[in-house]
């Protein structure tokens, strides 16, 4: 209760003072809400997963606060609890902004494949929905990212193509963030 105190002053000093930056202040409110699902109370659980899917849809979400919500995500999978609102809040995570790249990314991924494993019939059809959606949204990341760079007097990145054909859990250096997701997918069963 008092995190949440802490939150709602914070937000009216920051609409006070136009200077502090939005992702500071989300990342602060973001802690009672993850205390909240980590009660595993399905009444707090759906309320915090709730106000957190609004914040993802107000695009207020930074690469710190994406991981701290995927791993707030992950413990309620294996717990599962509320597993299509968790199956929502990834989709959100992932559709809003651009931050969610590399580990963050495949813990999403895995996640929404776990899921996909379940019991409940309802929850393996939105799982396998979403997979297939997010995997989609990997790939139209990097025809995005391509036409960005297309048209910028930006040096490209050399790709050494031989790289490219040994199997590893390392993206080649001279991919983009994006291209080096989508390359990874791929790299789904490298032993380490």
């Amino acid at each position: 209760m008092k995190s949440c105190e802490e939150g709602i002053v914070k937000l009216r000093n920051a609409a006070a003072n136009s200077q502090t930056p939005i992702f500071y202040i989300v990342n602060q409110i973001l802690y009672p809400l993850v205390q909240g699902c980590e009660t595993k109370d399905q009444k707090i659980v759906k309320m915090c997963l709730g106000v957190i899917q609004r914040i993802m849809s107000q695009q207020a979400v930074d690469q710190k606060g994406a991981r701290y919500i995927t791993d707030t995500l992950w413990v309620l999978m294996e717990a599962g609890i509320e597993e299509v609102k968790v199956l929502q809040s990834v989709t959100l995570l992932l559709t809003t902004n651009t931050v969610v790249h590399g580990d963050t990314l495949a813990k999403n991924l895995v996640l929404c494949f776990r899921l996909h494993f379940t019991k409940d019939s309802t929850t393996i059809n939105t799982a396998g929905a979403t997979v297939r959606q997010l995997v989609s949204l990997v790939f139209e990341r990097v025809i995005a990212e391509d036409e960005y760079f297309e048209n910028k007097e930006t040096p490209e990145g050399e790709v050494n193509l031989e790289e490219l054909k040994v199997p590893s859990n390392v993206a080649p250096k001279g991919l983009r963030p994006c291209a080096a997701d989508a390359f990874l997918m791929f790299q789904v069963n490298i032993d380490k």
